[in-house]
């Protein structure tokens, strides 16, 4: 009698140990898709910034940006390099928002972000940029972005 309930228990112990340990598998499963996403993405990323920066005149954009401060006019070549810095930065923020949508980018990191997002995305060139680059960031950064302007409205 006493072995049957022994031999019970051991049996249920088992199935418990077997449904805990798939359990902990998928998790590891998932977390690693997780991962997986995270650096593809993070791939692309560098590669996306890598064709930006060849595209930029470095020189440019900080003398326009140097302007704008002061408020001195830009030239036409001068904006379309900061548009285009815009959009780089951009594209940089919307990796970092991916990042953090998935858990792997700290909280107060990303809040940080917003806030120097929701900064500019009161500059004027900014917004030209969104007018023209706004349906190439993640429908996600979109939502967000979205959001942030109405917030500031």
């Amino acid at each position: 009698m006493m072995s049957k309930n022994f031999r019970f228990i051991i049996e249920i112990v088992s199935a418990c140990a077997i449904v805990v340990s798939l359990v902990f598998l998928g998790l590891e499963v998932n977390q690693s898709n997780t991962l997986a996403k995270a650096s593809i993405r993070q791939s692309l990323n560098e590669t996306d910034m890598e064709i930006y920066q060849m595209q930029m005149d470095k020189g440019i954009i900080t003398k326009a940006l140097y302007k704008i401060e002061k408020n001195i006019p830009i030239d036409d070549y001068e904006e379309f390099m900061v548009v285009r810095f815009q959009t780089f930065n951009f594209r940089d923020f919307d990796n970092s928002y991916y990042q953090y949508r998935i858990g792997l980018f700290d909280e107060n990191n990303w809040l940080a972000y917003e806030r120097l997002i929701k900064a500019l995305l009161k500059d004027e060139y900014v917004q030209i940029m969104l007018e023209k680059e706004m349906s190439n960031f993640s429908t996600e950064f979109q939502t967000e972005l979205k959001s942030l302007l109405k917030e500031l409205n």
